[in-house]
């Protein structure tokens, strides 16, 4: 029986291995850094609708008014009370500044705000989005604050 002593892969077939474990980690990182987007936009859905539920219940609490403005784009910043020149810093209850580097908050629709009697609030909405997408935060007349995409029927 001979033996057999050239066993193993040629060049071509490990460069061709390399080269199909190449593009598949391509999409690999290209689908995640997608889905990384996707949980920043959420993340940021969930912190602005807890800002502007917290402003509400200040608001009931206090009987005071509280109007809403925003300071749009990237590290934009959306608050109450008196409206900074320029640059939104962090800090004070009164601002929400997005969480993430990538999201910005894009246009204040109509003239939101609460206000303290009987819980009310002056309708509005509020845009934000990032790369892998766009949402919108509307608050009612009640006061209610529902999350869509804007798209959406009825999202308006």
């Amino acid at each position: 029986m001979k033996k057999r002593t050239d066993q193993g892969f040629t060049l071509p077939e490990l460069l061709f291995v390399l080269v199909i474990v190449g593009i598949l980690s391509l999409g690999a990182l290209q689908g995640w850094q997608r889905w990384q987007q996707r949980q920043q936009l959420r993340e940021t859905a969930q912190q602005l609708q807890g800002f502007l539920q917290r402003l509400r219940a200040q608001a009931n609490w206090q009987n005071q008014d509280r109007a809403l403005w925003l300071i749009p784009g990237e590290r934009g910043c959306l608050g109450s009370g008196p409206k900074p020149e320029g640059r939104c810093a962090r800090g004070g209850r009164l601002r929400f500044v997005a969480p993430y580097p990538g999201v910005s908050l894009t246009a204040l629709r109509g003239e939101p705000g609460f206000y303290g009697r009987r819980n009310m609030a002056k309708a509005g909405s509020l845009e934000f989005g990032n790369a892998s997408g766009r949402l919108r935060l509307i608050i009612s007349a009640r006061a209610r604050i529902r999350l869509c995409q804007p798209e959406e029927q009825g999202c308006d």
